[in-house]
């Protein structure tokens, strides 16, 4: 009798597995699809049913789904794309699409958009204007926008009760921030024991703050303008913040949470933090037991302007020059599926990331009063803009100089100059190969 019941059993199992997850047939189409959600990941499961659920409601295309570890998947979607073997749909980053587009290895979905007649087609009013335009060339669409990221600023109100401050007392101005962090700061003999705010924690960034004051790295013809009052104004303002304790403390201090894999926002060792809507998901997914909110960004006390770095990942048909319309006609099936409100919503649960879809996200937030926040922040914010000559002019061409200002080995002025010198010549080098 045993061994009937644990027949039945399996056979049931199977039966729901076949119902769950369609194989493939040589008579259907398949379209790969690269994603982020690799065998093993929290959102592994959730993403096999949003492929699953495509799979099943139609019989002309089925799609094989691959997931990479964060890391690996950038390499090797660089690798594939040019040995034209990328898959059929994929992420990237959006402020980065014109290099590809320009260079002939995408789909144009203004094309595919004209072409389309049925009833699912994509709504473009459903997305944000500055990410659209991060994703147009030559008049046309060549990616979507596929998920959103802001930078905000998170405050412990734990600690902020501590010191007699209320949510009226989180700063809106540099010189607030300032005055409020210095009432959490502590040291034990020469090592800080808690923090109220610095400028280079969690995950802001030099042009970021440089935003909120109304310039830029580049002009309209993209020469660096790094040569500036204002340049080191904020510069200045970032190594003073806390001029107190000298830059070895302030990293001693950081890394000491780092080294064991706690966030020092988490941790409740600082008591404000500059941060993505990441933070919020380790928050969340940790069930931190802390008293928290999220604030706009605080800006300089003088026109200060609202604003931060909202850089976001793409969705894109990569085109390997085969000419194979039915698969590209399958490819865009499942471009637009993954757009669609009711899967936007699930790739949120899937990812943790905020997704393109705004009207999704605004039922995804619910009455979560901190993710409604996270998402009115990212309305201001606005993606780094691309130059050819210099595509990491943000990471690898600047912090060099930019830690040295930190570390004091070169002065505000001199790592400016230094920076500036440094992306002029990488100008010159490029323009020279063409």
């Amino acid at each position: 009798m045993k061994r009937i019941v644990a027949m039945m059993l399996i056979l049931a199992a199977l039966a729901i597995a076949a119902g769950c997850n369609r194989e493939e047939k040589s008579e259907t189409v398949t379209i790969q699809f690269w994603h982020l959600n690799p065998v093993g990941s929290p959102g592994f499961s959730e993403m096999r049913s949003i492929i699953n659920i495509f799979n099943d409601r139609q019989e002309a295309y089925f799609v094989r789904g691959t997931g990479f570890s964060f890391w690996d998947y950038w390499d090797k979607l660089s690798v594939a794309i040019s040995s034209r073997t990328a898959p059929d749909v994929g992420y990237r980053t959006i402020d980065d699409v014109v290099a590809r587009a320009s260079s002939g290895v995408l789909h144009n979905v203004s094309e595919l958009m004209r072409e389309d007649t049925s009833q699912n087609n994509i709504d473009l009013n459903e997305f944000r204007e500055s990410q659209l335009e991060f994703a147009t060339w030559q008049g046309d669409l060549w990616a979507m926008p596929f998920s959103a990221t802001t930078r905000v600023l998170y405050y412990n109100l734990d600690m902020f009760n501590e010191v007699g401050l209320t949510e009226a007392d989180v700063p809106r101005t540099w010189s607030e921030l300032h005055r409020v962090a210095k009432m959490f700061d502590r040291v034990d003999g020469r090592t800080i024991t808690r923090l109220g705010f610095d400028p280079t924690y969690g995950n802001t960034h030099y042009h970021g703050w440089l935003w909120q004051t109304g310039l830029d790295f580049f002009d309209d013809e993209l020469n660096p303008t790094l040569d500036t009052q204002g340049h080191l104004d904020v510069l200045e303002w970032i190594i003073g913040f806390n001029s107190d304790f000298t830059r070895g403390q302030l990293t001693a201090f950081g890394e000491a949470s780092e080294m064991l894999g706690i966030n020092v926002f988490a941790s409740e060792r600082v008591a404000m933090i500059v941060d993505t809507d990441g933070l919020y998901q380790t928050l969340k997914q940790a069930d931190a037991e802390i008293s928290y909110g999220v604030a706009p960004i605080p800006v300089p006390d003088e026109d200060g302007i609202r604003v931060s770095w909202g850089s976001g990942f793409s969705l894109e048909m990569f085109d390997n020059g085969t000419g194979d319309q039915v698969r590209r006609t399958g490819a865009w099936e499942l471009f637009k599926y993954l757009l669609e409100h009711d899967t936007q919503i699930a790739l949120a649960n899937a990812t943790g990331w905020i997704m393109g879809l705004r009207s999704a996200m605004m039922e995804y937030a619910g009455g979560d009063p901190v993710l409604q926040a996270i998402l009115e922040e990212i309305d201001y914010a606005v993606d780094k803009v691309f130059v050819r000559y210099a595509p990491s002019w943000h990471g690898a061409d600047w912090y060099p100089y930019y830690t040295e200002a930190l570390d004091g080995t070169l002065t505000p002025a001199g790592a400016l100059a230094a920076a500036r010198a440094h992306l002029l010549q990488k100008r010159a080098n490029w323009e020279a190969t063409r």
